[in-house]
């Protein structure tokens, strides 16, 4: 098998200046660079990973902490972040978090240092105390829906999607709508139930519409509360004629309930979610979509980008477009549905003629 001497001998370049293109890990000019990448493809060069990293004192490994992983939204993204992974030399390691005290541990106690060489953080909301730590660590590190000011984000406007939803009932002519959502101070420190929430209540204000305390749930998470709470809506002696939910699990749970009733939807109760899963294409469930897998992807670009330059990333927070796509559980007429910049969204699996995106939030700067 060749060596790295053998190509630097073929090139006739030294071992340092192979293993800068290789690494990609400093200056070399153009000319240079193509007779050593020449010289690998002729000799069939395989460097080793372990080398490699060796040399670079990198472990060849990103680490990915998020909760909950079985979760449609979770998985969505992770989907976006090994598909860029699955492109290169490096391994992921995930941490999945289930408790605040699992959180707290791999954020402040956690011995990261020599086994990832950058960190993408999913969701949680950090403390000081976390931030700190990552400082001292010196890793790398990029967070996905989820903010804080001295780290860069990929994220969407979670008030502007509950907004989103609402408007979009309330352009339906429903005067009566209910929100449901998970706990509004949830064990991980999740914030997206009240920001949605805030969404919701800033688009009943601009329409003139009272805010009903009964028609607002915060219970929990999945199809089992969404069914729970959909229940608890539609035994009250005014029940709303529309809900908005928190996510699309919830959402489902609530149509399982409606449909269990015998109600016709959207006729009697209109519903709408949040993500876009893809059980909600096959269910014809409207909702606002957000991009995860693409959070996913450009989050580990920003990572992989820093992690190339030896360099902490800029702290800049990027919010992608939010779209609201109308499926059964809202269209009243399709005639009377006309898409609005649809042509930008892409066409995804389970999508046909049926799906119609009619708004959608585009972020006015980035941060």
């Amino acid at each position: 098998m060749a060596t790295i001497k053998d190509v630097a001998r073929r090139a006739g370049v030294g071992v340092a200046t192979v293993s800068r293109v290789i690494n990609q890990s400093g200056p070399v000019s153009a000319a240079t660079r193509q007779r050593v990448l020449t010289a690998i493809a002729e000799l069939q060069f395989q460097p080793s990973r372990a080398a490699r990293h060796l040399a670079t004192a990198q472990s060849g490994t990103i680490g990915v902490i998020l909760p909950y992983l079985t979760r449609p939204f979770f998985v969505s993204v992770l989907r976006g972040i090994e598909a860029l992974v699955a492109e290169t030399d490096y391994n992921l390691h995930i941490f999945n978090i289930e408790t605040r005290q699992k959180r707290d541990y791999y954020l402040t106690q956690a011995p990261f240092r020599g086994r990832v060489d950058g960190l993408l953080i999913v969701s949680l909301p950090l403390h000081e105390a976390h931030v700190a730590r990552l400082g001292q660590l010196r890793i790398p590190t990029v967070l996905i829906d989820t903010h804080y000011p001295s780290l860069p984000s990929i994220s969407v406007d979670n008030v502007a999607g509950g907004r989103l939803a609402t408007e979009h009932l309330i352009e339906l002519g429903h005067r009566r709508i209910a929100y449901i959502a998970g706990p509004a101070e949830p064990e991980l420190g999740f914030t997206v139930n009240l920001e949605r929430r805030t969404g919701y209540l800033q688009a009943l204000q601009v329409h003139g519409l009272p805010v009903r305390d009964e028609y607002m749930l915060l219970r929990g998470d999945g199809m089992t509360w969404g069914a729970r709470m959909a229940e608890a809506l539609l035994d009250l002696a005014e029940p709303p004629t529309a809900v908005v939910a928190a996510s699309d699990e919830l959402a489902i749970g609530a149509l399982q309930v409606a449909r269990a009733r015998g109600l016709q939807v959207p006729e009697q109760l209109a519903i709408i979610g949040f993500d876009d899963i893809e059980l909600a294409r096959f269910l014809g469930l409207s909702t606002v979509r957000q991009p995860m897998d693409r959070m996913g992807r450009v989050a580990t670009e920003t990572l992989m980008r820093a992690m190339r330059l030896r360099q902490m990333p800029s702290p800049r927070a990027l919010r992608l477009p939010l779209e609201v796509v109308v499926r059964e559980t809202t269209r009243r007429n399709a005639a009377e549905t006309q898409p609005v910049q649809a042509g930008h969204a892409p066409q995804l699996a389970g999508e046909d003629r049926h799906t119609v995106i009619i708004k959608r939030h585009t972020p006015a700067k980035e941060s």
